[in-house]
């Protein structure tokens, strides 16, 4: 796994409401996709993307991330958000 990945996924804050997921206009579990992935569990976490939605390599390129997940992350209101596209496309 790539270093600079895992530092991002490091980042995420696991929100109990999480943000990044309520403006993804596909309801992606982002929470869980990073957790998946912090486990080691990169088969289950792609897996589980494809089960939300059969597009999802697609939907990865061509998404507006900044306006959605990336845009709605708590950590991008005093900084800079978690890079969920790099994340997913990795």
């Amino acid at each position: 796994m790539s270093f600079h990945i895992k530092d991002e996924a490091e980042r995420c804050l696991n929100c109990k409401k999480p943000l990044c997921r309520q403006g993804c206009p596909i309801q992606t579990p982002i929470p869980t996709m990073i957790g998946m992935l912090k486990e080691g569990k990169l088969q289950e976490a792609g897996e589980m993307l494809f089960e939300n939605n059969p597009m999802s390599l697609v939907c990865s390129l061509v998404c507006d991330h900044e306006k959605q997940c990336e845009g709605n992350c708590v950590l991008g209101k005093k900084g800079n958000s978690v890079y969920v596209s790099t994340i997913e496309h990795y």
